[in-house]
């Protein structure tokens, strides 16, 4: 348990990677896809508590979702699109207990880490990325990304782009032309 509380310390600290689940429904076939825009009117939109807004942090996403898309050969269209496009963060704060600082280094004074746990808040963050048949009104495609990061994360834009790529990595690819 030390060893774990120590590990996990060390990967909020460092910032751990990205867990990432998709969904995709059952049997859908992609081969019909070639357009997207995004959800409300084909523009970006913000959706969130406004405590989470950071407009710097929307355009680094959308314009990451946007190039994902095109690299798989999606093209942005209007809105008579195939596909629309919506993503929201949810962020909640989170602890744990660390790991005991006394054990071995001071043994007549260990008993103080049972006594009084320290504990280590940090960040669990998701974006979730919705892909959606304009037709039918159904969810196609969905990625949930998590990660952990510090309670006042710094603004990365390498970070962003690499945790979009990792979440969109599973979205199928537009089917060549036959």
């Amino acid at each position: 348990m030390k060893k774990l509380s120590t590990i996990f310390s060390i990967l909020i600290l460092t910032g751990c990677a990205v867990n990432v689940k998709t969904y995709q429904k059952p049997d859908q076939s992609f081969d019909d896809f070639k357009t997207w825009c995004w959800l409300k009117g084909c523009e970006v939109t913000y959706q969130g508590p406004d405590y989470l807004f950071d407009q710097r942090v929307v355009d680094e996403i959308s314009n990451a979702i946007a190039y994902n898309m095109y690299q798989k050969g999606y093209e942005q269209s209007d809105d008579s699109s195939d596909l629309v496009v919506n993503f929201f963060m949810i962020l909640k704060e989170d602890s744990a207990e660390i790991a005991n600082t006394y054990d071995g280094l001071m043994p007549e004074i260990a008993w103080m880490d049972h006594a009084y746990p320290a504990y280590e808040k940090f960040l669990k963050g998701s974006l979730i990325i919705d892909v959606i048949d304009r037709k039918k009104s159904e969810l196609v495609w969905r990625s949930n990304a998590v990660r952990y990061m510090e309670l006042n994360p710094i603004y990365d834009k390498a970070e962003i782009w690499s945790g979009v790529e990792k979440a969109m990595k599973k979205l199928p690819i537009v089917a060549e032309p036959k």
